[in-house]
């Protein structure tokens, strides 16, 4: 493991020069907004006022510049206006949530101990709020999680039991590895390209905002459809191709906090230049379009003799296509 602090001055005036990723998918379907786009922003501004009002020394009104509401429009471009409500507030609370640890403005950014102890506060306000099976939190929520209990009490209404478990399994994955990451950050560390990768699947929140693609398809997704061996490959490479295109896009603003978890510094090595990292982060970009196309196109095919599941694989596939096409249209 190396320095982070090296790490962040070696590479202090530098220039990465990222190409337009938006190539790279050119064979995908275009990216669309959900019409019911304008009432979102109306929703998401309610629900970061509301935040700031009982929790001001977050800071979350911050938040406002950011459009939230877009991200979770581009994404879950065909979801019901009912529906994209209760996916809207969970992207507002993941990335309100996430900032609560991982930015030096985070109210636990320094703090391990208390926020292990939110996360795994957070864990059982999920599972409760997901109407899963355990005994629900004593006390009050607090102003975020608050945000994260009317999600899921709107989503549990509609989502079956099965789709609700996988939901509350992914974000088990992403709290977790929101804790090793903070643990890194604060022992200054940077990990090796291999384990990072490995945490970064978790952090980016991938397996999330994938296992919602269902719901927001309003249409009954049999679960042996999303545990097939295909649709494993093709979350997979979702969370890597988000993960490199965040990586790259964040990485100016991660080195100005002086923190160098991020795929580029997991490959820099002494000997290797910036330009030399961007194109092999970018042959592994297209490494993983090429993965997950093939993967599609033989879980696509598995239904070619059911023309009802046919297009409901086509619909999937298209819904995990727009979480990394409508990253790069809100970047």
């Amino acid at each position: 493991m190396s320095s982070q602090a090296a790490i962040t001055a070696a590479l202090k005036g530098q220039t990465l020069r990222v190409p337009n990723l938006t190539a790279l998918f050119q064979a995908w379907p275009p990216q669309t907004l959900n019409e019911h786009y304008q009432e979102s922003v109306n929703l998401t501004t309610n629900t970061i006022l509301k935040i700031a009002a009982i929790a001001p020394h977050l800071q979350i009104e911050r938040r406002l510049r950011d459009d939230i509401a877009l991200l979770a429009c581009l994404w879950y471009t065909n979801a019901p206006k009912l529906r994209l409500e209760a996916l809207v507030l969970y992207v507002v609370w993941v990335v309100c949530w996430d900032d609560t640890v991982d930015t030096v403005e985070g109210d636990l950014a320094a703090d391990f101990d208390r926020a292990e102890q939110w996360r795994d506060r957070t864990l059982a306000i999920a599972k409760a709020a997901l109407n899963l099976p355990g005994t629900a939190p004593d006390g009050e929520v607090d102003a975020i999680n608050a945000v994260l209990v009317d999600f899921g009490r709107r989503y549990a209404e509609e989502a079956p039991l099965h789709e609700r478990q996988r939901m509350y399994d992914e974000l088990v994955v992403y709290i977790h590895a929101c804790s090793t990451e903070q643990k890194m950050r604060l022992s200054e560390t940077v990990p090796s390209f291999d384990e990072y990768m490995a945490l970064r699947e978790g952090t980016i929140g991938g397996g999330t905002f994938l296992a919602l693609v269902p719901y927001s398809l309003d249409r009954d997704v049999p679960p042996e459809m999303v545990n097939s061996p295909p649709v494993k490959i093709l979350q997979k490479q979702v969370s890597v191709l988000a993960s490199y295109i965040n990586d790259l896009l964040s990485l100016k603003k991660e080195l100005h906090s002086g923190c160098a978890i991020n795929v580029v510094c997991t490959l820099l090595t002494p000997g290797t230049t910036l330009d030399e990292v961007m194109a092999q982060v970018l042959q592994n970009l297209k490494d993983a379009v090429q993965q997950f196309d093939e993967a599609a196109g033989e879980f696509i095919g598995q239904y070619v003799h059911d023309e009802i599941l046919h297009s409901l694989a086509q619909e999937l596939v298209n819904g995990y296509r727009r979480i990394i096409t409508g990253v790069l249209e809100f970047s």
